[in-house]
C-alpha cells in the first residue's frame, strides 16, 4: 500500500512550510531515509526524507507552494501502483476543490481581500500566479467598494448637534463612519503604480506572531543604564592584535553575550521560565543571539555560554550567524535558549531601545551604540566610550529590584573585563 510523504512539523511554532525544490520526480526510485525534497520554514530550509522504499508515484505539491504541517505532499509505493487521491489537500481558502496558487500571488489576494476560487490559474498545472491576481483585480465587476450610502442616520439622543453641524455636507459625515476595511478597499483600487505589495508570510509572519504572542502574555518592564565600556574595548582591541591561530577576532557580541552567562549565574531568576503555576530556575545557561537577516530576524542559540571561553563563544556565534544567512540552520540550533543578547550598535543611531522578550525566556538584553562622551571619573572630566544597555525582563517573575541587581552586576563585570570572559 502508498505511504504518504507529509509536510512534517518542525518545532513547535512551525504552522506550515513552502515547498522548494524536489529531489524525484514522478516515476523515480527512492530509498528510504533519501531526500526527497527541500521546504523552507520560517526559520530554516530543511531536507524531508522518504520515509519509505520505493517509487514516488505521485507528486501532490508543486514547488513554491506553501502547505500546513501534515499535508500530504507524495505518494511512495510499489511501481505500477495506483493511488486515488489526485489532488492534495487545499493550499488556500477552503472551497470545494483544491486552490494552488504561488505565495506571492495569495499574498496579494489577501492584501486585496479578494476571492481567488475564481481566478484561472495560468501556472504550471493551473496554478494561480501574482500576476492572474493583478488582471483578476483590475477587472471592475470583480473587486469594487461597497456604496456608501447618501442617507444620514439619525444621531443619538447622546451625540451633540454640533456634529453634524449647519453647513456641513452630510456625506462626508456618513463617510467617515465607515469601517477601516471599506477605506483600506477603495484605497487598494487606485493604479498599481501607487503601491507595493510585501507578502506578510514566512519568517515575516512568524516573528509577527512571536512578538504578538510575547507582547500580549508577558507584563513588560525595561530598565536602561549607560555603561563604560572603555576597558572592554581595550581588551578586545589586545586580544584582537594578538591571535593566535585557529582564533578569530572577537565582537562585541561576543564579549557581552559570555559577561551576560557569567551575570546570570549569579542572577538564576533572570534564567528562568514561567510554567503553569511554578517558576523554573533553568540551570543550563543557553544564550541566544539575535541574527538580523533581509528576511526578518533570527536568534540561533549558544548552549553552556558559561562554560565556554569567550573565544568558543565567538567560533559558535560567527558559524550560527553563517548558517543563519546561509538558512541551513537546524531544528537543534535554535532550541532551549534561556536568555538572548540583541545588538543594534553597529547602526550607530540607537542609544536605548526596547527589545520584547523572546518567549518562553523572562529577560532580553539590547546592547545599543557607542560613544565617546564626557564622564566623571574621581572627580576629574574624561572622555570614556559609553554604551547604551536595556533590560527588557517579565515582571510576573522578575522584580524590578532583582533586574536592576542583574544590570549592576554587568557593569560590574564590565569593569575588569579580562577577569569576567576569562574566568
Amino acid at each position: 500500500m502508498a505511504e504518504k510523504l507529509v509536510m512534517p512539523k518542525l518545532g513547535l511554532s512551525m504552522t506550515e512550510g513552502t515547498v522548494i525544490k524536489w529531489h524525484k520526480k514522478e516515476g523515480d526510485a527512492i530509498e528510504k531515509g533519501e531526500g526527497a525534497l527541500d521546504i523552507e520554514t520560517e526559520k530554516l530550509n530543511f531536507t524531508v526524507e522518504a520515509p519509505a522504499s520505493g517509487v514516488l508515484l505521485k507528486i501532490l505539491a508543486a514547488e513554491g507552494e506553501v502547505l500546513p504541517i501534515a499535508t500530504t505532499l507524495a505518494y511512495i509505493g510499489e511501481a505500477g501502483e495506483k493511488v486515488s487521491e489526485t489532488g492534495g489537500p487545499e493550499s488556500g481558502r477552503k472551497e470545494d476543490r483544491a486552490v494552488r496558487i504561488s505565495p506571492a500571488a495569495k499574498a496579494l489576494a489577501d492584501k486585496l481581500n479578494l476571492d481567488y476560487s475564481g481566478v484561472t490559474g495560468t501556472g504550471p498545472n493551473g496554478r494561480i500566479t501574482k500576476e492572474d491576481i493583478i488582471a483578476y483585480s483590475e477587472r471592475p465587476q470583480e473587486i469594487s467598494a461597497a456604496p456608501v450610502s447618501q442617507e444620514v442616520p439619525a444621531a443619538p439622543p447622546s451625540q451633540d448637534a454640533a456634529a453634524v453641524g449647519a453647513g456641513a455636507d452630510p456625506r462626508e459625515h456618513q463617510e467617515q463612519r465607515e469601517p477601516q476595511e471599506l477605506w483600506e478597499q477603495q484605497d487598494l483600487q487606485g493604479p498599481r503604480e501607487q503601491f507595493d505589495i510585501l507578502p506578510y508570510a514566512g519568517m515575516r509572519k512568524a516573528i509577527g506572531t512571536n512578538m504578538s504572542l510575547s507582547w500580549s502574555t508577558a507584563p513588560m518592564v525595561t530598565h536602561h543604564v549607560q555603561a563604560d565600556v572603555t576597558a572592554l574595548l581595550e581588551l578586545r582591541k589586545s586580544l584582537n592584535s594578538n591571535l593566535k591561530d585557529g582564533q578569530v577576532k572577537l565582537t562585541v557580541t561576543d564579549m557581552m553575550a559570555k559577561i551576560a552567562a557569567k551575570a546570570l549565574k549569579r542572577h538564576p531568576i533572570a534564567n528562568s521560565t514561567l510554567a503553569g503555576e511554578k517558576v523554573k530556575l533553568l540551570k543550563d545557561i543557553n544564550i541566544g543571539i539575535a541574527v538580523a537577516l533581509r528576511e526578518g530576524l533570527i536568534v540561533p542559540v549558544v548552549k553552556h555560554a558559561d562554560r565556554k571561553d569567550v573565544f568558543a563563544i565567538s567560533r559558535e556565534i560567527k558559524e550560527l550567524s553563517e548558517k543563519a544567512k546561509n538558512r541551513t540552520l537546524e531544528a537543534p540550533d535554535m532550541k532551549g535558549g534561556t536568555f538572548t543578547v540583541t545588538n543594534i550598535g553597529g547602526y550607530g543611531s540607537v542609544d536605548f531601545f526596547t527589545p520584547i522578550i523572546n518567549q518562553p525566556e523572562s529577560a532580553i538584553l539590547g546592547i545599543g551604540r557607542t560613544q565617546q562622551a564626557p564622564a566623571v571619573r574621581d572627580g576629574a572630566i574624561v572622555i570614556r566610550s559609553l554604551m547604551g544597555l536595556s533590560l527588557t525582563f517579565d515582571h510576573r517573575v522578575v522584580d524590578g529590584a532583582p533586574a536592576a541587581e542583574f544590570l549592576a552586576t554587568v557593569l560590574e563585570l564590565l569593569e575588569n573585563p579580562a577577569r569576567s570572559i576569562f574566568e
